[in-house]
Formats: structure tokens, C-alpha cells, sequence
């Protein structure tokens, strides 16, 4: 199917991905089109995708996602500028970050056997815990009520070419104690799920956390935390919270390290840090401990500069 040259008063200059309900594109705000106050030039343009348009449901979950996200703006989150309606088309505009996910990045460790550089895979993580701090209601927070992300995993974590860490998709974020869909459904990345969410338990912000531990654990091990031959067999996994300590699998790692891993990981969420401002500062701790920059510098050997 031929690319389409213009959408909404946007040139597309390029298809970057297709979801199961939505296609991305890259664009450019043509002449005359109205915009959003702080909205850029280029942007990253968001479709439902056309088969779904007369879909009740697709539209309000499309409609939800971006009711949800033009909220915040936080530098550790994905900007969305607007939503609007383009003839037939529901269409979705967000901030355009240049560079790779950080499960592009991960894949090229695993597959080059060299695991990400410590520093970077702190300062990465505890980008993200920034931002989930901003999104369950901590200090500085805009959110009326704490929102849950609910699929914080490798593909939605954005490493810009200047060293920038975005966490971009609301897809299936919700604000807590109100349920978007079905209770006890299945929404997110198995694989970077809590147990408590595959057991169809109402997830909480420890349950962003536990994904959190997951994406920080994989950096270190440079290896998957959980798979499985098939769906069934990964959430059994995903479930029994087997997680092997760090040092069992990589050695080197300093031991408070370790153990601020593994207490992100614990299956019941009593024992992990309670707020992602708590797994911030253990990570602070351990970069103070070790002499670590806990800023973009780190991320220097992975990008190249």
C-alpha cells in the first residue's frame, strides 16, 4: 500500500511503526496548519488505524490514550501535543524524540555478548523511575490522581541521539482505581508484567516498579529475564517471580547493587521500594558508593561520543 503524502495538515515524511491498533508516523506541520503552543515543526503523527475508525471501542480507547497523555510534560515523558479528527481519521500528535529504544539497544548487547556499561544502565532506569515519580503523583507531580502506566518494558523506553530518556505509549496507562477495560484483563507486555497483574490482582505504582526492576535487571544480566515457549509457559514464569540474584549471573557488580535489584523484584510488593522516589535514591546511593555519574555522561560509550 502506497504511503499517503499528507494527513490532517501534516507531510508524512516516513512510517516508523504499526501496532495492533495504530499506526506512527514521522511529519511535518505543512503551512497554515494549526497547532498546539509548544508544538514543533516535526512530530511523530499517530493514526488509528483505518480499519478500526468505526469501531466504537477502538475510537475511546484511542480517544482515552490521549486525553490521558496531552496532561503531561515532564522531560522524562514522551510529549503528546493533541488529538483530533481529520476527516475519517483519529489522529494522535506527539513529540518526535531522533534516536532508538532502548530494546533496539538491548538486542545489540545480548546478541554482541557485552552488557550495557553499569553507569548507563543506572542512569537509564532511574530516568525512568523519574518519570513514573511524576506519573504516580510525587513531588512536582500535575496528574490530578496517581496514573499507572501499566507497560513500562524495553520498546517503550526511548534513548534520543543526544542522550535523552523518554518513556513514551499510554495505551494502556490508567489512572489509579479506575480501571480502563475489563477487570482482571490482561493489558501490557507479559514479559516486564508484575506478578500480582498476571494474577488478575488490581495493579498498583509497585507494579510499574517491579517492570522497572525487570528493564534494570535485564541491562545488568544482558540476557531476557523471562521467556517462555509460549504464552502460557511465560506467565507461569512471569507468576512464580523467579528471578536468579544478579551476581549469579553477571559477577563484578557491586553487592549494594545486587541488593537494590532484588528488592525490586521481590513477588510480594510489600517488600519492594514503595515509591519510585525510594528506588531513586538506592540508585543515587550506588552511584555515590562507586563514583558513578548518574547523568547523560554515562551514556556516552553506548552512543558513541
Amino acid at each position: 500500500m502506497p504511503l499517503e503524502r499528507e494527513l490532517g495538515g501534516y507531510e508524512i515524511v516516513g512510517r516508523l511503526a504499526v501496532g495492533g491498533m495504530a499506526e506512527v508516523y514521522q511529519a511535518r506541520a505543512l503551512a497554515g496548519t494549526q497547532r498546539s503552543e509548544g508544538e514543533p515543526d516535526e512530530v511523530v503523527l499517530k493514526r488509528l488505524l483505518p480499519s478500526y475508525r468505526n469501531d466504537g471501542g477502538y475510537v475511546k480507547h484511542f480517544i482515552d490514550e490521549a486525553k490521558l497523555a496531552v496532561r503531561f510534560q515532564h522531560p522524562h515523558l514522551v510529549r503528546t501535543y493533541r488529538c483530533f479528527k481529520a476527516g475519517q481519521d483519529y489522529l494522535m500528535v506527539q513529540e518526535l524524540v531522533p534516536g532508538r529504544s532502548l530494546a533496539y539497544f538491548l538486542q545489540l548487547l545480548i546478541d554482541a555478548g557485552t552488557p550495557m556499561p553499569v553507569p548507563a544502565a543506572c542512569y537509564v532506569v532511574w530516568c525512568v523511575l523519574d518519570a513514573l515519580d511524576y506519573l504516580h503523583g510525587g513531588a512536582g507531580a500535575t496528574p490530578p490522581v496517581p496514573v499507572l502506566h501499566r507497560d513500562v518494558n524495553p520498546a517503550n523506553v526511548l534513548l534520543s541521539v543526544s542522550g535523552e530518556v523518554k518513556l513514551t505509549d499510554f495505551g494502556v496507562a490508567e489512572m489509579e482505581g479506575q480501571p480502563r477495560g475489563e477487570s482482571g484483563a490482561l493489558r501490557g507486555t507479559i514479559a516486564y508484567m508484575s506478578p500480582e497483574q498476571v494474577l488478575g490482582e488490581a495493579p498498583d505504582a509497585r507494579s510499574d516498579l517491579y517492570s522497572a526492576g525487570i528493564l534494570l535487571w535485564e541491562l545488568l544480566a544482558n540476557r531476557r529475564l523471562f521467556s517462555g515457549k509460549s504464552d502460557v509457559e511465560l506467565l507461569h514464569r512471569v507468576r512464580d517471580a523467579r528471578v536468579p540474584v544478579l551476581d549469579t549471573v553477571r559477577t563484578g557488580l557491586p553487592d549494594y547493587l545486587v541488593r537494590v535489584v532484588r528488592q525490586a523484584l521481590f513477588a510480594d510488593r510489600s517488600r519492594r521500594f514503595q515509591t519510585a522516589a525510594d528506588f531513586m535514591r538506592a540508585l543515587q546511593v550506588a552511584a555515590q558508593r562507586n563514583g558513578w555519574p548518574l547523568s547523560v555522561e554515562s551514556l556516552n560509550p553506548l552512543l558513541g561520543r
